[in-house]
């Protein structure tokens, strides 16, 4: 790893570590977004927040140049407190895609009060007990108080959010980084450093680096954005689970893989509500990528979706593409991926706005078919 390489690693490793500890669910962005403002303002341009939640960091470029949306989501998996019992247990209602199996005896924060996600004693558990999931109905949150006015007293509500508290850590190898609310921390600390190399440059259009809210609940955010700036196109950095494991099969499952380079996603769900990418944005992206020499890895996700899948359809029609990020352990509280590929998805969007000029042709019908 070269200098340049090496001093990127650590920056993004540092601006994840410290998004990724902010809690952030679903409708509850506002710390995230406003470390985020506070990132993003020193770099220059025009620094927004929407009604909705949305941040746009917008640097103009010259008269009549065409505009680039570049964006990633702030929000996390996790839930919400449900009810409070008398005894002071608070029950749990998932947001996005809180999954009971993974959420039974772990760490969490309540409004950033730290208690645990209750389970049986493994000395009472029946056999069968032992081998079932517990239904997120009965899952029960202890934050180690006696009473309902005990929890009240620390301002908890019905509402308030509830995450994983569970910080990124470096691994064994320490390219490797694994924790909660990586998807999409790590899009976020992207477009941070993305920001920081164009700061005072002369590009050739408009770019709007936008953090999106609510993602995980229905790709929102990103919807309201895309309708209010209408750019010329868009590319929506994300993370997706990755192949290479003994239980995900890289040629059936998920043909990519964390530490082979950023990801150029050429479809999404491929049903209804999924996403296809723009044609002309995907040669555009392989060729900035072949010009300067980035290895990017080219994938189908079936599982899942990006903000692509609404950005691409709005107004009339914006020519998207997703740039993910491989990772491990998806929606779980050790998620992992490698920092390289994060590197690389930086020296990719720089060199795309750098690129990205009145020359760019987006006809449909001009792109490479296949």
């Amino acid at each position: 790893m070269g200098a340049d390489q090496s001093g990127l690693a650590s920056e993004l490793k540092q601006l994840t570590a410290e998004l990724a500890a902010i809690d952030g669910v679903s409708g509850h962005e506002q710390a995230v977004v406003a470390r985020l403002r506070e990132l993003f303002e020193p770099l220059g341009g025009r620094v927004e927040i929407d009604r909705f939640g949305n941040l746009y960091a917008t640097t103009p470029g010259p008269q009549g140049a065409p505009s680039l949306m570049v964006s990633a989501h702030s929000d996390e998996i996790g839930a919400i407190v449900r009810g409070i019992e008398p005894s002071g247990l608070i029950r749990l209602a998932p947001v996005g895609g809180f999954l009971d199996k993974l959420a039974t005896a772990r760490h969490v924060r309540v409004r950033g009060r730290r208690g645990v996600i209750g389970v049986k004693s493994g000395h009472l558990q029946s056999p069968e007990e032992r081998t079932r999931v517990t239904p997120m109905r009965d899952l029960y949150v202890d934050l180690g108080v006696g009473s309902a006015d005990e929890v009240r007293a620390l301002g908890i509500r019905v509402g308030d959010q509830i995450t994983y508290d569970e910080p990124m850590v470096e691994l064994a190898n320490p390219d490797r980084i694994a924790g909660k609310a990586l998807d999409n921390r790590i899009g976020c600390a992207v477009l941070v450093a993305l920001a920081r190399r164009l700061q005072g440059a002369a590009l050739p259009c408009t770019l709007h680096l936008v953090v999106a809210v609510q993602e995980e609940v229905g790709l929102r955010g990103a919807r309201v954005a895309a309708h209010r700036l209408n750019p010329t196109a868009a590319i929506v950095v994300d993370t997706a689970p990755a192949g290479g494991t003994p239980d995900v099969d890289y040629y059936k499952d998920l043909n990519m893989l964390i530490g082979a380079g950023p990801v150029l996603t050429l479809m999404s769900r491929g049903g209804s509500g999924g996403y296809i990418a723009s044609p002309a944005m995907r040669d555009f992206v392989r060729g900035v990528a072949g010009q300067r020499g980035i290895t990017v890895q080219e994938a189908v996700f079936l599982g899942g979706n990006s903000d692509a899948a609404s950005v691409h359809l709005e107004q009339d029609g914006i020519p998207t593409v997703a740039i993910n990020l491989a990772r491990r352990y998806s929606h779980s509280p050790v998620e992992m991926l490698d920092i390289n590929d994060a590197c690389g998805a930086v020296t990719l969007l720089e060199a795309a706005a750098r690129a990205f000029g009145p020359e760019v042709d987006l006809g449909f019908l001009n792109a490479e078919w296949g």
